[in-house]
């Protein structure tokens, strides 16, 4: 959806969104083309997989609420850039 609405402008998101749907295509279309043991993992592997995802996002939710405590308004950006002198005389 945010794709579609134009909301992300790095070029970069669309090639990986391409890529990764171009990869699911091929998953669900040409499974041959998978190791026949692709999808075989042991319960501890499949564990550590899930440790580390749930891992993963709650240092991303992290991370979000710091940067959410130093985000400023964009008026007092400008304000602080133009209390700042860059004049070194």
């Amino acid at each position: 959806m945010i794709a579609y609405s134009g909301q992300i402008s790095n070029p970069i998101f669309y090639l990986i969104l391409l890529s990764g749907g171009y990869e699911t295509f091929m998953r669900f279309y040409d499974p041959t083309r998978l190791p026949p043991n692709y999808y075989r993992i042991t319960p501890w592997q499949r564990g550590t997989v899930t440790v580390a995802y749930v891992g993963l996002i709650c240092a991303l939710l992290a991370a979000m609420d710091a940067n959410q405590k130093y985000k400023k308004p964009p008026e007092l950006l400008m304000q602080e850039r133009s209390e700042k002198s860059w004049d070194m005389r």
